[in-house]
């Protein structure tokens, strides 16, 4: 049996765009304009979505612009320091991927923007082996708590003008693995996989 082989996630050097939202991996400057004492050159969003300062409980900054971020920690401050100034920046960032394994012809690591939905992913990566399971595609997704959400999709049912079965809009760090025909229980499939998926 193929063994499924995911590509790691590597952190992005580009500049991220004002509208830019912040993901797990991403780190930050943040720095205060009274209290440089204070100041983090380099903190990193963690697997749970959230960052750890000085002086203040954990924030949760995955999903929030830096605008929205730098208002969340002034407002958390304000508590402890008067008037706040702080500026957030992104100073390496994770670009958004999918990553696809199994029985896929083209299996890897996918940049989001390219395939958002997981059909778009399926057909990204080339399609089906003849061995691939269409009816049964499993796919993976972090929770924000250190675990997986795993479940099953009927590709052949998304296909279906009359089926009820709805493409999956993708995230980044989706994990989508397709096994063989032959695996018709949910259950064997998913201890297929799960040891391939990273650890957090």
């Amino acid at each position: 049996m193929p063994k499924a082989v995911f590509a790691q996630p590597s952190d992005g050097q580009r500049a991220a765009p004002e509208a830019y939202r912040i993901q797990n991996g991403d780190k930050l400057s943040v720095k205060f304009f009274t209290n440089p004492d204070l100041n983090e050159p380099s903190v990193t969003v963690r697997p749970d979505g959230h960052i750890s300062l000085q002086i203040i409980n954990e924030v949760k900054a995955e999903g929030l612009t830096v605008a929205e971020l730098r208002s969340a920690l002034e407002k958390a401050y304000d508590e402890i320091l008067l008037q706040p100034i702080i500026t957030v920046s992104v100073i390496d960032f994770v670009a958004p991927h999918i990553f696809i394994s199994g029985q896929i012809v083209k299996p890897g690591k996918y940049d989001l923007r390219e395939a958002k939905t997981l059909m778009q992913a399926v057909f990204l990566a080339g399609g089906f082996t003849r061995d691939g399971n269409k009816k049964m595609v499993i796919h993976a997704r972090p929770d924000g708590r250190g675990e997986w959400h795993i479940q099953a999709a009927n590709v052949m049912g998304m296909l279906d003008p009359k089926g009820t079965q709805k493409d999956i809009e993708l995230r980044s760090g989706d994990y989508i693995y397709v096994p063989e025909s032959r695996i018709a229980k949910f259950s064997r499939a998913v201890e297929i996989v799960r040891p391939f998926l990273p650890r957090f």
